[in-house]
């Protein structure tokens, strides 16, 4: 009897520009490369559209392995926060009940908002899988710890980025520094990134340019200082990015990352840092992320405490070791934007 891999298409809610709309999309195109067989319960013309749920699926699928021990023997992969975790997750559990009913993280809501509720739906939602693929040794901790995870944990470190093809000159490419400034590249919602008007009025900018990527920033921009470049979908912007350095903050504070907001970098891993990382960038994050370990780990970058110290760390830079950072971040590049890191995890969770 053949027993094969299933996994539950990916579903969105929001914008095609939107970081998790790419991070779920590049899963389940790990996912079909590796042959993994889909189960349809989502309904769409394409990746890119609103999907419509058919539970009825879901039904006809739990039916079959009663007469069929081929699916209950099965495994199955399936990607968290589609908003009907609770309904899907039980019916994965007795549908491959005998197989191993693996759970790829993207967010952990009872962190990320601190809401007692989310602790109770993720218990729930969780305790259906025998395994967790987790951002970080600490997330990996927090499933076991709070949210009662039964089964074992598997750390991604940073998520695949996948590009279709890998543009190594600019990878290996030293940009020009205009003026003899380094420029600093922030990507994503601009939004809800409130420490960027703070960085204008507060930091001197002595020795570093900031321009930024993503939509929804009505603050003030300055030539030279703090300049806008666009909206890109996140499979073209890897090839519109340009700079020295990509910053992983968030929040509202220049000074440190408060509340809710830094207590969530501590744990999670900024789909951001992959962007930087396929586009060639080395990185600059809060000392106090979960990936500022896998920055002093690979080698490619440097972190801050605090976003007021950019001009002095910038200033000690040397062209030895920049260009160490470049190396470093061009292999590291290949293996994100081929889906290699996510592929190779699964298939030690699978052993095939």
């Amino acid at each position: 009897m053949i027993f094969l891999t299933y996994y539950v298409p990916y579903f969105h809610w929001g914008s095609k520009f939107n970081a998790g709309f790419k991070a779920k999309m590049d899963v389940e195109r790990v996912l079909i490369s590796m042959g993994l067989e889909r189960i349809d319960i989502f309904k769409g013309k394409t990746e890119e559209t609103e999907k419509v749920f058919m539970p009825h699926k879901l039904f006809a699928l739990l039916f079959r392995s009663w007469v069929d021990k081929g699916i209950r023997e099965s495994n199955a992969v399936f990607q968290n926060g589609t908003g009907l975790d609770s309904f899907i997750a039980p019916f994965l559990k007795s549908t491959f009940k005998n197989g191993r009913r693996i759970v790829v993280i993207h967010d952990i809501e009872s962190i990320r908002y601190a809401r007692k509720i989310d602790i109770l739906r993720e218990r729930f939602v969780f305790k259906n899988f025998t395994h967790a693929v987790v951002h970080s040794k600490k997330m990996a901790e927090y499933l076991k710890n709070e949210l009662n995870f039964p089964g074992e944990t598997f750390i991604l470190g940073f998520f695949d980025y996948l590009l279709e093809r890998i543009d190594k000159e600019k990878l290996l490419s030293t940009p020009h520094k205009p003026n003899g400034r380094y420029i600093i590249t922030f990507a994503g919602n601009l939004a809800k990134s409130k420490f960027i008007e703070k960085m204008l009025h507060k930091s001197p900018f002595k020795g570093y340019t900031l321009h930024l990527y993503g939509k929804g920033y009505n603050g003030e921009v300055r030539e030279g200082i703090l300049e806008l470049k666009g909206a890109f979908h996140p499979d073209e912007l890897p090839y519109k990015i340009e700079g020295h350095f990509g910053l992983v903050w968030d929040g509202e504070e220049i000074e440190t990352i408060a509340g809710t907001t830094g207590e969530y970098l501590r744990y999670n891993s900024p789909h951001k840092a992959s962007l930087y990382i396929v586009s060639g960038l080395p990185l600059i994050v809060w000392k106090e992320s979960a990936i500022y370990e896998l920055v002093k780990q690979y080698n490619i970058g440097f972190g801050v405490s605090n976003l007021m110290e950019l001009d002095e760390k910038l200033s000690q830079v040397t062209e030895d070791e920049y260009k160490t950072w470049k190396k470093n971040i061009v292999a590291l590049a290949e293996t994100l934007a081929t889906g290699k890191n996510l592929e190779e995890l699964l298939r030690k969770i699978l052993d095939v």
